[in-house]
């Protein structure tokens, strides 16, 4: 991208998000993201990172060559290990940097004269009681190994093969149709093969029963947090997630559940065909529909995102108008850590960005406090206070 054009493709790109850009200039900025990799990678960053009040007027009141030249030099610190991270995540992390600097300056700009004191940050501490663990059928629990070698472990007549992030196992016949207890803790993600081949991929804070062998007409299995799940195809024998609320009720396809609220479930349906049950409702999906269950509304059916639904795969969530409260259960089951709310009025506060999950805690809630005036701190315990 020319130099001489980051300023007005960026304040094109703000107004294209924001939804101020009128209908020339959006077909200028999207022909420019279409045919260019960086602005296309600067577009999708952009559209996860958080607002600004007057960032549009603004943008245009600083040295844009100067400040991009600081974010660039920023990067070549923070990020020697990017190769290793998706063009995407990258470009998030580009924006987020040049936000912070935005959001600095803005600062400056508006606050008084007193000068804010530093704040005490400590580390967090670990999660404590919850570890990676596969409780079996009759009790026995066994501790499983994460992001190591994979480690053959025998439970019975199966055999374990743990590790790297994943499960699988052999053999099965003789354990019955008892269901084991898979359970992810905070911070982790991890990949589940079933003994059909469905593969399942949880997120953190998730537990899914499932038994070591499929017998009968059905295939189910038992839900509780978030999952993808890319279902082996038998057509006579369907597939079954149960979660508190929902009965979700496939063949083959690949379907996102999130049930991580006792009060809703989102059932996102990327291929395929399901039909999801609820109180004697019933709702079938096409791929590109997600059906959102509330105990006291029932079902809403609606398009989704794709790149968005899914994106805690990649270690990101994206929020839009989104409440802190609702963000801070999330800090809790992707850090581990405690969130208490000091000020009360402050969790149905809402912002819109993003959080990448191989980002330090302390990045993202210094953005935060600079954009959004919420003030954190830590207790002697780790938790996180919000005032």
């Amino acid at each position: 991208m020319m130099s001489e054009n980051h300023e007005h493709i960026y304040q094109l790109l703000l107004k294209k998000r924001n939804g101020t850009i009128n209908e020339s200039d959006d077909q200028y900025v999207s022909a420019l993201i279409n045919g260019h990799e960086d602005v296309e990678l600067m577009w999708r960053a952009l559209k996860h990172s958080f607002s600004l009040p007057g960032e549009e007027k603004f943008w245009q009141q600083i040295d844009v060559a100067n400040a991009w030249s600081t974010v660039r030099s920023e990067l070549s610190v923070k990020n020697t290990g990017v190769h290793s991270i998706r063009k995407w995540l990258f470009a998030a992390a580009v924006l987020m940097v040049a936000m912070i600097g935005i959001s600095l300056i803005w600062r400056n700009m508006h606050r008084n004269t007193e000068q804010k004191s530093p704040v005490a940050v400590a580390s967090p501490a670990p999660a404590r009681g919850q570890q990676l663990q596969l409780q079996l059928a009759g009790g026995e629990t066994i501790a499983l190994p994460y992001n190591q070698a994979k480690q053959d472990i025998k439970a019975g007549d199966v055999q374990l093969s743990a590790g790297a992030k994943k499960l699988q196992f052999t053999g099965g016949t003789a354990m019955g149709n008892g269901f084991n207890t898979l359970t992810v803790p905070p911070k982790m993600d991890y990949k589940l093969l079933l003994a059909d081949g469905t593969e399942v991929w949880l997120n953190a804070t998730s537990k899914l029963r499932f038994p070591f062998n499929f017998s009968g007409d059905k295939r189910e299995v038992y839900l509780d947090g978030e999952a993808f799940f890319q279902v082996t195809k038998n057509d006579s024998k369907p597939f079954i997630v149960h979660t508190e609320q929902t009965d979700i009720e496939v063949l083959g396809t690949s379907f996102n559940v999130n049930a991580y609220n006792d009060d809703i479930t989102r059932t996102s349906l990327v291929s395929g065909a399901i039909v999801a049950r609820a109180d004697g409702k019933e709702v079938r999906l096409r791929p590109g529909q997600e059906a959102v269950y509330k105990a006291d509304q029932g079902y809403n059916v609606h398009a989704f995102d794709e790149s968005e639904v899914l994106a805690w795969m990649k270690g990101v969530y994206v929020f839009h108008n989104t409440s802190l409260l609702e963000i801070a259960e999330v800090l809790e089951r992707w850090y581990g850590v405690k969130v208490v709310f000091d000020n009360k009025a402050l969790a149905g506060k809402k912002f819109t960005g993003g959080l990448e999950k191989l980002q330090r805690l302390d990045y993202f809630l210094e953005t935060l406090e600079l954009i959004g005036d919420v003030h954190y701190s830590y207790d002697e315990k780790g938790a996180i206070h919000l005032k």
